[in-house]
Order: C-alpha cells, then structure tokens, then sequence
C-alpha cells in the first residue's frame, strides 16, 4: 500500500505545471481571436468609410470637366481624389487612413476610391518594435455618378 500513496504524492507536480501550461495556451489563443477580430472590425470600418468616400465623391461634379466635356464627363481623377481626401479628413474613425494610388475615374462617371491604412494588432505589443510593423489593410469602392 505505501507504494500506490507515494506514487500519488509524485504527481503533485506534475498536474500544477500541466494547469499552467494549459492557462497559458488558453490566454494566448485568446489573444491571437481578439486581435484577429480587432483586425476585422477595423477593415470593415475601413470599408465603410471608403464607400461613404466613393458615394462622396460621385456626388461632386467637376464643373470644367462637365462643361468641356459636353455633359458626358462629370468626374475628373482630381476632383475624385480631392473629395475622397475630404471626406475621410473629415469622417475616418481609423487614424492613419490615406488615399492610396488608383483613386479617381476611369471613364468620367465612376468614382473609384482607394484607401490604405497600417493597422497594429493587439497581440503586436509584445514583441521588438523591429518585427511589429503592423498589417496594412486596403479597401476599393466604387460609386457611379448619375447626373439627372
């Protein structure tokens, strides 16, 4: 009988480190979801804005372009670009937020709106600032400009 009570005392241990190792592995693949689901809000945030920023900038006619183009283009890439920078000057809940490169209008009616922002996750905080560059998140939106 002394036998089964000392190998009962041996284990003692061994179920204390297997708890903790366990603890640990459940707290880090909580904070691998929460920082994968804060990484989704923002891109769906990021989303939002650049369709506001589209129907935005569809709505603002560029008068020379109209009137030189014979009432068939009402879009320039300037006027584009500028009423998108504006409106997410103005409306863009996510800092960083910038007007990337292909904003504008391919055919003088649709407005096309791209953006791009650099989003750190939560669990990036624990490591070295080299290796924490963050996720750089890009979203299009279109909008057709309908003038009646």
């Amino acid at each position: 009988m002394s036998d089964a009570s000392e190998g009962c005392r041996d284990d003692e241990g061994r179920i204390a480190l297997l708890s903790l190792a366990f603890g640990l592995l459940a707290m880090v693949l909580v904070l691998v979801v929460v920082s994968a689901s804060a990484v989704h809000l923002q891109r769906k945030r990021l989303y939002a804005v650049a369709d506001a920023a589209a129907a935005d900038a569809a709505d603002a006619l560029d008068d020379a372009a109209y009137y030189t183009g014979g009432g068939d283009l009402l879009l320039s890439d300037a006027s584009v670009r500028a009423s998108a920078a504006d409106y997410v000057a103005a409306h863009a809940d996510l800092a960083g937020v910038v007007v990337a490169e292909g904003t504008g209008t391919p055919d003088g009616r649709t407005a096309v709106v791209v953006l791009d922002v650099d989003v750190r996750p939560l669990f990036v905080a624990f490591v070295p600032e080299e290796f924490a560059a963050g996720i750089r998140l890009r979203a299009t939106s279109r909008a057709v400009a309908d003038l009646r």
